[in-house]
C-alpha cells in the first residue's frame, strides 16, 4: 500500500505549527511567571530536573524508532496480524522501560545536590521535586504510551498532535493559574504527572477507534525479534550521543556555574529550542513518507527528492539562525525580561552557530533513519561522545563561561557528526559519490552564514535599540533580505525548480479540495 504521502506530510505539518505554537508560548509565559515571581534559579533548576531526565530516557534504547521503522513494511503490505504481534511487542517493551527510569530516577536521587551547584532555593525539597518529574517521566510508558507507533508507521502524527496540544493547552493554564495565586514550586509542578493520565487514555481510545484490527495480541517472529533487538543495539549509542551532546551541558553549567548563570542561559537556549521544535515539523511529519517512498521508488528518484529536500531545508535553517541572530537581544533585554538577563553579543553569536551546527545536518539523519541505517555508524556517537565531554569539562573550567559547554559542541557537529552521516548515507543508501553534495553544502552554508553577517549588520544599523519597535523593523527586513538574496543566488538551480515545483502543486490541489 502506497500511502498518501504528500498528504500526510501536510496534514501532519499543519497541526504540527499548532502544535509547537501551543508549546512554544505556553512554556514562554510559565518561565516568565517562574523568574518574575520566584526568582531566575527556579528556572534554571527545572532545566536541570528535565536534562537529567533526558539522559534517564535512554532506557528506551531506541525501541521506538527500531520498531516503527519494523512496521513501514507491514504497513505497506497491510499485514494487520503482524502490527498487532508488533504493537504487542512494544506494550511489553514500554512497561519495562517505564520501570526501569523509574528505577534508575531513585538511583540518582543521592547526588542531586552535586548536580545543583551552591545557589540552590533554600524553601524547596530537591529530592520531593525531581520524584514529581521522575513519576511523570514513567507514567508516560506505563500508560498505554506505545500506541504512538501505530500513528507513526501510519503516517498519522496529526492525530497524537491533537491530542498532545489539548493536553498542554489545559497543562499551561493550570500552571499558571497555580503560579498567579500561589506563587509556589510545588503547586505548578504537581499538575505534570496529572496531566499524563487523561492523555493517554485519549491516545489509546482513539487508536481503537480508527484501527480497530490492530490489538495488542500475537508474537513477533524470532528473526523479526532479532533484528529489532540488533537494531536497539546500534541505536542505543545514537541515543547515548545525541543525549549526551544536548542534554549533559545543562549538568555542567548547573554543577560549575551555578543555577543563576543556568538561568540566563535557559532563556537563550528555551528560545533556541522552540525553534528548533518548529522547524523539525518538517522532518518529523515527513519521515514516514520518506520510509514509504524509499520502498515504493528508485534509488535515482530518491535522490532528487533528497537534494530538494535539503535545498529546501538550508533555506528553513539559515532563515531561522538569522532571526535568532538579529532577535535574540531585543526581545529578551526589551520585551522578555529586561537587559539584566543579556549575555555577550559573541556569545550570542556562538549559540546561534550551535542552533544552526545541530540543525543543518537534520535532512541527512532523517533519510537515514527512514532508512533504517543506524547500525553503519554505531561508532560515531561514542566518538562525538567522548570528545564533547572531556572538552566540555576542561573548556568550562579553563574558561569559565557557557562557551566552553557550547564549542565542543559545535565541533562534534560540523566536524565529526556530519561527515560520518553523509559517508554511510552516500554509500549505503544513494550508492554514489557524495562529492556534489559535500560541495554543496558547503555552498549552502557559506552563504547563510554570509546572509546572517549581512542582515545582522543591517539591522543593528537600522534599529540599534533592545527593543519591541527595533523586532518589529529588524524581523521584515531580514527576511526581505535573506530571502531576496538566496532566490537570487539559486533561482536557476534544479532544486529551486523542483521545489518550487512541488510548493506550487500542492497549492493548487489544496486550493481545488477547498473550492470543491
Amino acid at each position: 500500500m502506497e500511502l498518501a504521502r504528500t498528504k500526510n506530510t501536510m496534514r501532519s505539518t499543519l497541526w504540527g505549527i499548532v502544535y509547537r505554537v501551543v508549546t512554544i508560548i505556553g512554556p514562554f509565559a510559565i518561565k516568565t511567571l517562574i523568574v518574575k515571581r520566584l526568582g531566575i534559579e527556579y528556572s534554571g533548576l527545572s532545566t536541570l530536573f528535565t536534562s537529567i531526565l533526558t539522559v534517564l530516557n535512554l532506557a528506551n534504547l531506541g525501541f521506538s524508532s527500531s520498531l516503527v521503522f519494523t512496521m513501514y513494511r507491514a504497513v505497506a503490505d497491510e499485514d494487520k496480524a503482524a502490527l498487532s504481534a508488533m504493537l504487542n511487542f512494544y506494550r511489553r517493551v514500554y512497561r519495562y522501560v517505564g520501570v526501569v527510569i523509574l528505577g534508575l530516577g531513585l538511583a540518582v536521587m543521592p547526588f542531586l545536590k552535586h548536580l545543583v551547584g551552591a545557589d540552590c532555593p533554600t524553601d524547596i525539597n530537591l529530592y520531593l521535586l525531581f520524584a514529581i518529574y521522575l513519576v511523570e517521566t514513567s507514567l508516560d510508558y506505563l500508560m498505554f504510551g506505545y500506541n504512538n507507533a501505530v500513528f507513526s508507521a501510519y503516517q498519522r502524527t496529526d492525530v497524537t498532535l491533537k491530542i498532545s496540544t489539548v493536553r498542554y493547552l489545559v497543562q499551561y493554564i493550570l500552571q499558571s493559574l497555580a503560579l498567579i495565586i500561589f506563587s509556589n514550586y510545588y503547586a505548578y509542578i504537581i499538575i505534570l504527572p496529572l496531566m499524563v493520565i487523561p492523555n493517554n487514555i485519549a491516545l489509546v481510545r482513539t487508536a481503537r477507534r480508527m484501527y480497530p484490527d490492530i490489538t495488542c495480541t500475537g508474537e513477533l517472529d524470532e528473526k523479526v525479534k532479532k533484528d529489532i533487538y540488533h537494531r536497539v543495539f546500534t541505536l542505543f549509542g545514537h541515543k547515548v550521543g545525541s543525549t549526551v551532546l544536548v542534554s549533559i551541558d545543562g549538568m555542567i553549567i548547573s554543577a560549575f556555574l551555578g543555577l543563576k548563570v543556568m538561568g540566563i542561559y535557559t532563556n537563550y537556549y528555551a528560545i533556541l529550542t522552540a525553534v528548533n521544535a518548529l522547524v523539525e515539523i518538517v522532518t518529523n511529519g515527513s519521515i514516514s513518507g520518506i520510509g514509504n517512498k524509499l520502498i515504493t521508488a528508485g534509488k535515482d528518484e530518491n535522490y532528487r527528492l533528497f537534494k530538494t529536500m535539503t535545498y529546501g531545508w538550508m533555506f528553513i535553517i539559515g532563515i531561522t539562525a538569522t532571526c535568532m541572530m538579529c532577535l535574540y537581544q531585543p526581545f529578551i533585554g526589551g520585551v522578555w525580561f529586561s537587559p539584566e538577563y543579556l549575555m555577550d553579543e559573541k556569545l550570542v553569536a556562538l549559540i546561534v552557530l550551535y542552533y544552526f551546527s545541530w540543525m543543518f545536518r537534520i535532512m541527512q539523519l532523517t533519510y537515514r533513519d527512514a532508512a533504517g541505517l543506524w547500525t553503519k555508524d554505531w561508532l560515531k556517537p561514542y566518538v562525538g561522545m567522548l570528545i564533547n565531554i572531556v572538552g566540555d569539562i576542561l573548556l568550562v573550567k579553563y574558561l569559565h563561561s557557557v562557551s566552553g559547554v557550547l564549542i565542543p559542541t559545535v565541533f562534534v557537529f560540523f566536524g565529526v557528526y556530519f561527515f560520518w552521516e553523509a559517508y554511510v548515507l552516500f554509500r549505503y543508501l544513494f550508492e554514489r559519490s557524495w562529492k556534489d553534495y559535500l560541495f554543496k553544502m558547503l555552498l549552502y552554508s557559506l552563504l547563510c552564514i554570509g546572509l546572517c553577517a549581512l542582515c545582522y549588520f543591517c539591522c543593528v544599523r537600522v534599529a540599534p535599540a533592545n527593543s519591541l519597535i527595533s523586532m518589529v523593523i529588524r524581523l521584515p527586513l531580514l527576511v526581505v533580505l535573506f530571502s531576496g538574496v538566496w532566490s537570487a543566488v539559486s533561482f536557476r538551480s534544479d532544486e529551486f525548480r523542483q521545489l518550487y515545483g512541488m510548493l506550487t502543486r500542492f497549492v493548487r490541489k489544496a486550493f481545488k479540495r477547498n473550492n470543491g
